[in-house]
């Protein structure tokens, strides 16, 4: 789960909560692991961060006129006869 932090927060910076850290405004933070995203749907819940969706991009593709190639078979061998 991606969220973007609202405000400033300070909390774990690892399961055991042993270490902090301070989460920046406007920061974009991938929140993988179960520990993670136990915290991140506290600050969606709470209003501090909010989920950033994925942003696809769609590709335009046209069609391209091959030209015609020469059978391999005739250039190596010549002319058949």
């Amino acid at each position: 789960m991606k969220i973007k932090m609202k405000q400033d927060k300070l909390a774990t910076a690892n399961e055991a909560g042993s270490e902090t850290l301070v989460y920046k405004k406007d920061s974009e933070l991938n929140m993988s692991e179960a520990w993670q995203m136990k915290l991140a749907s506290k600050w969606l819940n709470n209003g501090v961060a909010e989920q950033v969706k994925p942003v696809t991009e769609k590709k335009v593709v046209t069609e391209v006129q091959k030209k015609e190639k020469k059978s391999i078979v005739k250039k190596i061998f010549g002319k058949k006869k």
